[in-house]
């Protein structure tokens, strides 16, 4: 799995996080100022939070770069996988994928297009001191940003003070940056149901917004609940507009009627700290993982301080040496490691760091990591390190010791 496919399932996941956290937590309150903040915070924070990386401040907690340090190294081993087919099932299904986006943004473009075709095809006018785009036509009141479009003909004067309450309410609060956020998501992760249904509900929320504030403007509420039902057989002409007769009526009238919600519960919103907060650390896990077995090891070593006679050197007179020399030793591991698939299809990149001993007899012994990539890649590495034949012991003072050796391997997908 590449980098790309892993970081558009943390999406993807965090969005139906916060879609699940919206139904079970917020989804009957009437804080729909809040809930606005919710809803377009969940998403921006679904995108930004896997870039979000614990690796440079754990690292600096670390004391693992001053042990690597005390080790002979050896020279860096890069291993790359065979290179494989551009047709693969991998590449169809994101042409597939990709495919349906580029439809449905389109679609959305195409939207777009018919808003413009109305404001050209429409007449600025002023009505009830409101700046308005006329349409002759029969259609739907709707706004878009600063643009109200409405056919003026069509509705009374007490019925276009609702209308107009409603629609500068969409225009004033900028609602149609929402719906351009919850367009954009469903284009990006049509795949996953919680994007539509988090669509839906900022859709919803929009509405409630924006009658709301047509109420507390002193119209009478059953009147102008009249009024939508009355404009619900007329069917919105754009799909990107805030229209003023959207489905569902029926949970708008419910809202409307609704006994607004305690104050104390807008506390409850405060859980969404946790929640990003869980999402940052399980996009860090495997960073966080290899931190603890790092300091895990590191405590273990320097509690275990080796006696004189099992003593093994960082340094010796004499290195031990590969037979053919370190040449050799790179081209055995060259030859011998592979990729491992799982880790290819991840997109798994980077390095693992061994150490490993050679004893007073050549023999290649106690061989672990030293920094962790991956548990596939770990264990390749670690095989192909106890495979070794055995080296020509290295020498202190005449005696032959054992010797630590560090060997960095780096797994790079070219």
């Amino acid at each position: 799995m590449n980098d790309a496919l892993m970081y558009f399932l943390k999406v993807n996941i965090a969005i139906a996080l916060f879609y699940l956290f919206f139904r079970l937590l917020f989804y009957n309150d009437t804080f729909w100022k809040t809930r606005r903040f919710y809803l377009v915070f969940s998403i921006l924070l679904s995108v930004i939070y896997p870039f979000v990386s614990l690796t440079g401040w754990l690292e600096k907690q670390e004391p693992m770069q001053a042990i690597i340090v005390n080790y002979a190294q050896l020279q860096a081993v890069t291993v790359t996988p065979q290179p494989k087919s551009a047709f693969t099932i991998e590449n169809v299904l994101l042409g597939v994928y990709t495919l349906v986006s580029v439809v449905l943004l389109v679609k959305m473009l195409v939207q777009l297009v018919s808003i413009l075709r109305w404001k050209l095809k429409g007449e600025k006018k002023y009505v009830q001191e409101t700046e308005i785009i006329s349409i002759k036509e029969t259609i739907a009141p709707f706004s878009f940003f600063n643009y109200i479009f409405i056919n003026p003909a069509l509705h009374s004067e007490q019925e276009i003070s609702q209308i107009l309450a409603h629609e500068k309410t969409h225009a004033q609060q900028m609602h149609s940056l929402d719906v351009f956020i919850s367009e954009i998501l469903s284009i990006v992760c049509w795949i996953n149901p919680a994007a539509w249904l988090l669509k839906r509900e900022i859709r919803q929320n929009l509405e409630f917004l924006a009658d709301n504030k047509v109420v507390e403007s002193g119209f009478d509420s059953k009147v102008y609940q009249y009024h939508l039902l009355q404009l619900s057989y007329q069917t919105p002409e754009v799909k990107l507009g805030n229209k003023f007769n959207v489905a569902p009526l029926k949970k708008r009238i419910t809202m409307m009627n609704q006994q607004k919600t305690k104050k104390a519960g807008i506390m409850k919103y405060s859980l969404i700290v946790p929640l990003a907060l869980a999402l940052v650390l399980s996009s860090n896990a495997q960073t966080i993982v290899n931190s603890a077995k790092k300091t895990a090891a590191t405590k273990t070593k320097v509690a275990s301080q080796p006696s004189k006679k099992n003593q093994v050197y960082n340094v010796v007179e004499k290195m031990p040496q590969y037979p053919g020399g370190e040449t050799a030793l790179l081209n055995y591991i060259n030859k011998n490691i592979k990729y491992p698939k799982t880790a290819q299809d991840r997109g798994i990149q980077g390095k693992v760091i061994l150490r490993f001993v050679v004893n007073s007899i050549g023999k290649v012994e106690k061989a672990e990591i030293l920094r962790s990539l991956d548990p596939a890649c770990d264990k390749e590495s670690l095989r192909v390190i106890k495979s070794l034949q055995n080296f020509i012991p290295g020498e202190q003072k005449g005696k032959k010791v054992a010797v630590w050796y560090t060997l960095p391997i780096t797994f790079k997908i070219s």
